[in-house]
């Protein structure tokens, strides 16, 4: 059995379907465009995905630091994967310029 977003989630997914293609969001920025106060919420929303939801581009959010954040390692690749077919470029150690490629 499947449960349907909370209210927060919703808006959360909202906002991550209006980044565009090419570009990514901080989980810091959602957090304010919701707005709540934890960024975290946006991760825990993000990681909640499930496959029925895959045309959300989770992929496109990145934290402050213009880094992936840690968490399975093939989500990782996976998304700088994803991220990378867009156009959206890493540097050697591994961060996107967010004055480029930031929303």
């Amino acid at each position: 059995m499947s449960q349907k977003p909370s209210g927060i989630f919703k808006k959360i997914y909202q906002i991550v379907n209006s980044i565009p293609y090419g570009q990514v969001a901080t989980y810091g920025q959602v957090a304010q465009l919701v707005p709540i106060s934890s960024a975290r919420v946006v991760g825990f929303a993000l990681a909640s995905l499930t496959e029925a939801d895959q045309n959300t581009p989770w992929h496109r959010v990145i934290n402050r630091d213009g880094k992936i954040s840690s968490r399975q390692p093939n989500d990782v690749i996976l998304q700088r994967k994803l991220l990378m077919a867009e156009g959206v470029e890493f540097d050697n150690s591994g961060r996107v310029d967010l004055k480029t490629f930031g929303w």
